[in-house]
């Protein structure tokens, strides 16, 4: 008979507990609004933005590459190591040019000696032709050889420069300034030259890293809002809570098609001020088209559209009211609301259900 009454009262006690669970529950949902979530309206700074994502590029890059072929012989610089424009990058086997170079030097030697000999002929043969002692075919003859000795010293005086210059090319120099971002060759390998049959090897990358720029595709409705030398604020995927301020360099005079959508390509140019900023990590960058300070604001979800009007619903004593509002412009979470509303009133951010059938 004890077991029976401690039995009945754990039942009686969890009765209790699950009535008045009951009751507290629809009374704290919605936070005292019948079940509806709200939003209080506050005085906020807004600033309204053009989105847009895109990847960090080096404001000048260059691809070094070779104009002759040939074997690495030396590289006396490494990856990451920051270079000076003209600074000796790799050097090529020299030998089969340094012997095509002598043989140009001796060639143009056997030619200056042929041109001395055809002028010596041709000055005898012409004093010997004004005394008429030989014929005038001798003499024209005197002259053509002249003349080609002329022209064969000029051929040889252009591949002796030629050689030089091609030996001139095993040594490869920085174009400008900046650091080795890539390094795709070794000593020992044999490289193509750029010629204009081939694109060449790619030797390695020297970029500019103290000035960088983002790219980014705008699409054409916002892209009307854009000026060159806009401020605009960048931040990084790869480096939480950082932000670095740039402008607006370049925008694209036409629109490119992305899927459905018509963008124009925007770059936005900054000064890296942390070496954590490197080329090729995304980012996402924010430009302000308006801003205001001290508005009244409440989250975009409290504002509705009934019969082209904006209204929010506020929460009084006795339920919801419908009322209008003017909204100004939004950060894409708060809206600003510049009449109808003041600051600490309760708005709903659903429909009230008292107004579902006449509003929805």
């Amino acid at each position: 008979m004890k077991r029976l009454f401690i039995a009945l009262f754990i039942l009686i006690l969890l009765g209790a507990g699950i009535y008045g669970l009951l009751r507290v529950l629809p009374e704290n949902e919605g936070s005292g609004s019948g079940g509806i979530t709200t939003d209080t309206a506050a005085v906020r700074d807004l600033r309204t933005v053009v989105p847009a994502s895109g990847e960090v590029l080096p404001l000048l890059s260059s691809i070094v590459k070779s104009e002759i072929s040939g074997r690495i012989i030396k590289i006396p610089v490494i990856e990451g190591e920051t270079v000076e424009r003209d600074q000796v990058l790799l050097e090529l086997d020299r030998t089969s040019l340094e012997t095509r170079l002598r043989e140009a030097e001796r060639n143009l030697e056997a030619e200056k000696l042929r041109l001395e000999k055809s002028q010596r002929n041709h000055t005898r043969l012409k004093e010997l032709y004004e005394r008429e002692f030989v014929g005038e075919q001798e003499y024209l003859d005197a002259q053509t050889d002249l003349r080609l000795a002329e022209l064969n010293l000029e051929i040889a005086q252009t591949r002796l420069e030629d050689a030089a210059e091609d030996l001139s090319k095993t040594t490869i120099r920085a174009p400008h300034d900046g650091v080795i971002t890539r390094m795709d060759v070794v000593e020992g390998q044999v490289i193509s030259g750029a010629t204009s049959v081939s694109n060449g090897t790619d030797l390695l990358t020297i970029a500019q890293l103290n000035e960088l720029y983002m790219e980014a595709s705008i699409n054409e409705v916002d892209v009307e809002k854009l000026e060159l030398g806009q401020s605009a604020f960048i931040r990084f995927d790869a480096i939480p809570d950082f932000e670095v301020e740039g402008e607006i360099s370049v925008i694209a005079p036409s629109a490119r098609r992305d899927g459905d959508v018509r963008v124009f390509p925007v770059e936005v140019i900054f000064e890296v001020a942390d070496n954590r900023v490197r080329p090729g990590i995304s980012a996402t960058v924010e430009i302000p088209i308006a801003s205001v300070e001290d508005a009244i604001s409440v989250l975009l979800s409290a504002v509705f559209n009934h019969e082209g009007e904006s209204i929010v619903y506020v929460q009084n004593p006795n339920g919801w009211e419908r009322r209008k509002v003017t909204v100004g412009i939004n950060d894409l979470q708060h809206v600003e609301i510049l009449s109808g509303l003041e600051a600490g009133e309760t708005v709903a951010l659903s429909r009230p259900p008292e107004f579902r059938r006449s509003d929805g």
